[in-house]
């Protein structure tokens, strides 16, 4: 009922692109300004062009590179070590895969002369996502990986919103971030503790106490709850398990960790990068089988390539990548290389 002249601000304004919050962007707000760390909507032209329609042409744009290396002397985030950890998928998660991406190549269809996936290609699509999130030999390779800080805080392990090939007492599959959760409190005497959407308000606020105090609380474990809207600058490791092919998530999860805190010089990022196989044996495949594979490696390229490009250490992942993409036949315009340039 409000009359006259009045100013909308919305936050992570990516968000109202979708088809349900789209109708809250009314016309009567005849001031708007949107902030957003990444404003584009990924795989979705649709939703990203409502965005620039209602709220016009970027006005400020303050990158992540300009807020690590500062201006005039003052930086913003922190500057950031990248490692990529290769992971493998196992024999049954590989034949797995290969099924699955058979079934959702049936699945794809041109509409308005553009190609989308049906309704069954994007639960498959999503099943096959949630294969690669929780690969089996994560955990494993964490335990490895971790040993080094196991004395240390302020870590944060990202798992993925799925289960792993391992069964409970009761025969059913466990979720990933339970068993990340038992191998780093029980196994490796760490103390740790789940942030997740199942703990309340209170409980959030004082497990992100007592992990920035870092006397006794070690390591968070998170999924997507820390994603947008939460901060806990003390963080300073994170070992990232499970990232979508969506820039937005791995943007927003780099963001979480570059927070600055004091003593804080410099943050350190695992990014477990999941590959179908060893690269000895994927110079031996077939067309189709580089084909099918190539998916899935392509976006984990993209991935440690927007990763690396403001690390400290950027040139140690080059050589990994030099070697995936000449492994897997890529080329650049495949890579789209030039979109994080």
């Amino acid at each position: 009922n409000i009359r006259g002249d009045i100013l909308l601000v919305v936050d992570e304004a990516h968000n109202f692109g979708a088809e349900n919050l789209k109708k809250t962007l009314i016309p009567k707000f005849n001031y708007r300004l949107a902030l957003s760390a990444t404003i584009e909507r990924h795989g979705d032209e649709e939703g990203t062009q409502a965005l620039i329609n209602y709220f016009g042409k970027k006005c400020i744009e303050f990158s992540l590179e300009d807020a690590i290396r500062g201006i005039n002397g003052e930086r913003f985030l922190t500057p950031y070590e990248y490692h990529p950890i290769v992971v493998y998928l196992t024999e049954e998660e590989l034949i797995e895969y290969h099924n699955l991406s058979k079934e959702l190549a049936k699945c794809i269809v041109k509409k308005s002369g553009k190609t989308k996936l049906t309704d069954r290609g994007k639960i498959i699509a999503q099943k096959r996502s949630r294969l690669i999130a929780g690969a089996y030999n994560k955990t494993e390779t964490l335990a490895r990986e971790i040993k080094p800080y196991k004395k240390d805080n302020h870590i944060l392990i990202y798992c993925g919103a799925t289960k792993i090939d391992e069964q409970d007492e009761n025969g059913e599959d466990i979720r990933q971030i339970d068993a990340i959760t038992e191998l780093l409190g029980k196994k490796l005497n760490m103390n740790v503790a789940q942030f997740t959407s199942k703990e309340d308000s209170y409980t959030r606020e004082l497990l992100k106490k007592k992990f920035s105090e870092g006397d006794y609380l070690q390591a968070l474990v998170a999924i997507k709850c820390l994603d947008e809207g939460v901060n806990i600058p003390a963080i300073k490791i994170a070992f990232i398990l499970a990232s979508t092919t969506n820039p937005k998530e791995y943007i927003q999860r780099r963001g979480r960790v570059l927070r600055k805190y004091p003593g804080k010089e410099f943050a350190i990022i695992y990014d477990f990068v999941t590959l179908p196989r060893p690269l000895d044996e994927a110079r031996n495949l077939t067309y189709d089988e580089i084909r099918c594979e190539k998916t899935m490696v392509k976006n984990e390229i993209m991935r440690m390539i927007e990763f690396k490009r403001l690390a400290i250490n950027r040139m140690e992942s080059d050589m990994l990548i030099d070697d995936i993409k000449e492994t897997y036949q890529l080329n650049s315009e495949e890579i789209k290389e030039e979109y994080y340039e």
